[in-house]
């Protein structure tokens, strides 16, 4: 298997903290729902691509790309045209939503995942663009 390559669109999005209520005095754990819609959306997206799951090392590079506000001037936009993005959501929660929507899909555990490059730029459209592939074993 070669490299898969696929681009999410719209606004990059950060795995969402696990949440607590409590019902008859018992705490009950749940993920919101915004975290599970985009997994499955992410999932639903990659599925075509891959016949079945890698075995074996996995390598994964995420690109996010954030789309500046529409209340900045062209000026601003222009200068932060490719530069590194450091608002929220923090880059390893994007690549944690990535790599739980992508299991049983693009691999059977998240934790097969060896290599992992994570980026946060600006750009004219939001979008997160991901790449997949099988890591071959070097031969010494």
């Amino acid at each position: 298997m070669t490299s898969v390559q696929f681009t999410i669109p719209g606004k990059p999005f950060g795995k969402q903290r696990a949440r607590a209520t409590a019902r008859g005095g018992f705490a009950r754990m749940y993920t919101p729902k915004e975290t599970v819609s985009f997994e499955r959306s992410v999932g639903t997206i990659a599925a075509p691509l891959f016949a079945r799951p890698i075995t074996g090392p996995v390598r994964l590079r995420i690109i996010a790309v954030f789309e500046p506000a529409a209340s900045w001037s062209k000026k601003k936009r222009a200068t932060h045209l490719h530069r590194p993005h450091t608002q929220k959501p923090d880059l390893d929660n994007v690549a944690k939503a990535i790599k739980d929507g992508l299991n049983r899909i693009a691999w059977a555990d998240d934790s097969q995942v060896a290599d992992l490059h994570v980026a946060k730029l600006w750009g004219i459209a939001a979008c997160t663009q991901v790449w997949v592939e099988p890591m071959t074993e070097q031969k010494d």
